[in-house]
């Protein structure tokens, strides 16, 4: 029988957990300094600073700044310093490819699963944004390529694949290309054919409709490089 903790143990853990909170706190607030751009790439982290500025001792931040390095999104520097890692291009590209497939994959499961009241709401939002100018910039073009994407890999059954998914997701949404051409009404135009393969619960549709998102997606990039 497993010896039942003492008072001291006990009261070890307890004052690890205020710690533990902290530093998932501080990590979820760097995770979007690293996405906003506030902590661009090869910035510097600058453990005191960051400390102050979410009210946190330094403790917990060195345990989400250790973890962060773990997950790659920061990377150690030549001095020693950890720095926001830069996503190579040739990294990016091969994890588009990946998300083709997975995204296909999870698109094809989430077919006729997804609540068709929520599925309308995403086409009226999308809707909205198709009225608007193609250099407007707006947060909720953003929001609802976010909640579909997000909407699809909760659908589809299967939490190990929408785990990979919305960690892929996010190290895409870091990349940092410059300014790219708006594709604003393109991408609306997918989305709705991704939306009306679900509803109508067309598996191999569906899947069809995210291969061909994530592939104008590449498509656009190598456009890029090759113009440079």
């Amino acid at each position: 029988m497993n010896a039942k903790p003492s008072p001291a143990e006990l009261d070890a853990d307890a004052a690890l957990e205020p710690s533990l909170a902290l530093s998932e706190v501080a990590h979820k607030a760097m995770m979007g300094m690293l996405l906003s751009g506030e902590l661009a790439p090869n910035e510097v982290v600058t453990e005191r600073q960051i400390a102050l500025q979410l009210g946190i001792s330094r403790t917990p931040l060195r345990e989400a700044v250790r973890r962060l390095e773990g997950e790659r999104f920061l990377e150690r520097q030549r001095n020693g310093a950890l720095a926001g890692r830069a996503l190579p291009i040739e990294e990016y590209m091969h994890i588009l490819n990946v998300r083709r497939l997975v995204e296909g994959e999870a698109a094809r499961l989430a077919a006729g699963r997804v609540a068709a009241a929520e599925l309308e709401l995403l086409k009226s939002r999308i809707g909205e944004a198709l009225q608007l100018p193609e250099d407007v910039v707006t947060p909720e073009f953003a929001a609802s390529d976010r909640d579909l994407h997000a909407l699809i890999a909760a659908a589809c059954g299967n939490p190990v694949l929408q785990q990979v998914i919305g960690d892929l997701r996010m190290r895409t949404a870091m990349f940092r290309f410059g300014r790219l051409p708006q594709r604003r009404k393109t991408v609306c135009e997918e989305h709705l054919e991704i939306i009306d393969a679900l509803m109508a619960g067309d598996a191999q549709r569906a899947q069809k409709a995210m291969h061909h998102h994530v592939d104008q997606v590449r498509l656009m990039i190598l456009s890029r490089l090759g113009g440079q």
